[in-house]
């Protein structure tokens, strides 16, 4: 995955990449080297992964990352995931089923 080196943009891409890693049930201590593993990239250097959830469910999930240029905290969520979980996320979440 390319990296734009925009902080918010970047996490947007990098959460969907852990919820593909969180469907496949990987544990969350291996979860950042998998998903960089998977992705073929690091994250960017000015993003630090703090914590990420999956909620089964609704099929959304959730990544927290520290920008380093800012130390803001940049919370990222799923939308609807055509290359996870496309049909959880309509039923759990669009369709309020979960």
């Amino acid at each position: 995955m390319k990296n734009s080196d925009i902080a918010t943009l970047d996490a947007s891409n990098w959460t969907y990449e852990f919820e593909k890693a969180e469907i496949k049930n990987v544990e969350q201590g291996d979860l950042l080297d998998f998903v960089q593993e998977k992705a073929k990239s690091k994250i960017p250097s000015n993003l630090e992964f703090i914590d990420n959830d999956h909620n089964k469910a609704t099929g959304t999930s959730g990544t927290a990352f520290l920008d380093k240029n800012t130390d803001e905290i940049i919370i990222d969520d799923t939308g609807t995931n055509k290359d996870g979980n496309a049909v959880q996320d309509i039923i759990g979440a669009d369709l309020g089923f979960g």
